[in-house]
């Protein structure tokens, strides 16, 4: 078990006036507890009272794996396929003082589930989500370390695999050599996205078909972890002399990523950051192309706390971690983008993990 974020969960439930924290099986349940069971439509979940103490529910094909796999002092609630699985979650909140508490839940829990506990009980569940992402915003120095060494993968990789870009090579061929480079240097769960031509201007593009050609444009994303940290770069290269326009928007897009990285301190105003590379766009007329916020924040999940964007109404703490990934997206045409990961490193200030080149390159 985490016991550190578990003392800071238990702390935050206090503040939040919340009775407990149903955490089910997923990202934050393996974060947590350190364990992955598998989680099918059948209801189950710990459960994490105020006063620290734990218990799960759970069916009875997983109890004694659960038993093996959690600390003895939790106690399992278990119920069978033959019963009604509501009957026996009653039971456990009644026995565990929770009828008529206030329940967080995380991003993983099933509405169906809940839903059918709720009109069978008085309890009520509330969105936990955002308190889950809070205690694990702000990253210890060894958090922070460990997001240099992923982002130096990265980097290394990228130096790589422009030897291997060129007309007639596939978007799976780049992905494959990505992936394949990001472990032989160390990294865990490599992820990535390589789109060439009009699937560039897809930001989250989905697929791997494309074939690169001459004169071609191809955005490289991706990212690997190491001891659980998660790096996120983003490069955008082109096979051949790009035209005046490409040019011009890549100009824009790198003066708005390097702009809105100067501005990465300590009490920085958020919505500042992103409005700044918004300003810069605009300046040939493309922010309204910048159809997602400026960046996301990055630690144990891909996607987590503090969200770069204006509705954002933070500043920036020591320790927090973030992409700063502004972009232009011609919808079938082309899409540029560029991405670093930046913290606010002890000092307050803001530091750029990302060192791999960001000047336009032609292959």
């Amino acid at each position: 078990m985490n016991d550190k974020y578990l003392k800071r969960l238990t702390y935050e439930l206090g503040k939040e006036k919340l009775d407990a924290f149903l955490i089910c099986p997923g990202e934050e349940f393996k974060f947590l507890t350190g364990f992955d069971p598998m989680f099918c439509e059948r209801f189950q979940g710990l459960f994490v009272k105020k006063s620290g103490e734990a218990f799960y529910i759970c069916n009875l094909l997983y109890e004694e794996e659960l038993k093996n796999a959690l600390p003895g002092s939790i106690k399992i609630y278990s119920w069978f396929d033959g019963e009604r699985m509501t009957d026996v979650v009653n039971k456990a909140l009644s026995s565990e003082k929770l009828i008529g508490g206030r329940i967080g839940v995380n991003s993983t829990a099933q509405g169906f589930n809940l839903l059918e506990i709720a009109a069978n009980m008085k309890v009520s569940f509330v969105n936990g989500k955002p308190l889950l992402e809070k205690i694990r915003m702000i990253k210890d120095e060894d958090e922070l370390d460990y997001l240099r060494y992923s982002a130096g993968i990265a980097d290394k990789v990228f130096e790589k695999v422009l030897d291997i870009i060129k007309p007639g090579v596939s978007e799976r061929e780049i992905q494959e050599f990505l992936m394949e480079s990001m472990v032989s240097l160390g990294g865990d769960t490599p992820e990535c996205i390589v789109g060439c031509g009009a699937n560039s201007s897809y930001p989250h593009y989905s697929d791997n078909k494309g074939i690169v050609k001459d004169r071609d444009i191809v955005l490289l994303d991706y990212g690997c972890t190491y001891r659980g940290l998660y790096s996120d770069m983003s490069r955008t290269v082109f096979v051949g002399e790009p035209d005046a326009k490409l040019r011009e928007c890549y100009e824009l897009v790198l003066r708005a990523n390097e702009e809105a990285e100067a501005m990465v301190t300590e009490g920085a105003y958020v919505p500042d950051i992103d409005k700044k590379a918004r300003k810069i766009l605009d300046e040939k007329g493309y922010a309204h192309t910048l159809i997602n916020r400026l960046g996301h924040g990055i630690g144990y999940t891909v996607h987590e706390a503090p969200d770069i964007k204006q509705s954002n109404k933070i500043k920036l703490v020591k320790g927090m971690a973030f992409s700063i990934e502004p972009g232009i997206y011609i919808g079938g045409e082309f899409g540029i983008r560029i991405e670093d990961i930046m913290i606010v490193n002890e000092g307050g200030r803001g530091e750029r993990l990302n060192k791999a080149p960001k000047e336009l390159v032609v292959l």
